[in-house]
């Protein structure tokens, strides 16, 4: 086969999976997605069951993700000067950046400034929001949500939630007898 004919039945496979996913669901994704199932990806690297990674995630070093966790499109799961350990029923939306670094010292000090080498824990039953940040050394509690487009530079205890640059506790979970979940803000 040439490589134009290679191109060509790729171009005719990716269409046909691009009008597939359109038609099924109604989405229209990165070309990675058509290719590479987060089903599939989630137990390569080794995560619980249940869970899914998205290919456009990238995640270096030592990450340990439990089950029934959702880790969205365009994230960044690094555990490469750290442990990073997501636990169950995890929620990492889109966007979301997770360092076990922190560079920033080093840089403004010229270099005199050690790198933060820390370890990350996210808890169980918790949701980090679309285009957070969490730094090094953080650990989030369980039953947690973490509002979208913020930076946890800080523990934050369980049934909490927290929002804002840097991220404060600004409300708490409550699970009902029932199970279900309610949020009380302050």
């Amino acid at each position: 086969m040439t490589d134009q004919e290679f191109a060509q039945h790729f171009e005719a496979y990716m269409q046909g999976k691009r009008d597939e996913m359109r038609a099924k669901y109604n989405r229209v994704l990165p070309s990675g997605e058509y290719i590479f199932n987060r089903f599939d990806k989630a137990p390569y690297l080794n995560c619980g069951k249940g869970s899914s990674v998205y290919d456009t995630c990238v995640v270096m070093g030592d990450v340990e993700i439990g089950e029934n966790v959702w880790v969205g499109p365009y994230t960044l799961l690094e555990g490469a000067s750290g442990k990073l350990k997501i636990g169950n029923f995890v929620s990492i939306d889109s966007g979301v950046m997770i360092y076990t670094h922190d560079s920033t010292k080093y840089y403004v000090s010229g270099g005199k400034s050690p790198f933060v080498h820390a370890d990350v824990t996210i808890g169980d039953n918790t949701v980090i929001g679309t285009m957070s940040m969490v730094g090094a050394g953080v650990t989030i509690g369980n039953h947690c949500v973490i509002g979208a487009h913020s930076f946890v530079n800080k523990d934050i205890p369980d049934y909490s939630i927290a929002a804002g640059i840097p991220a404060k506790v600004i409300g708490e979970v409550i699970i009902n007898e029932d199970g279900t979940a309610d949020f009380k803000y302050f």
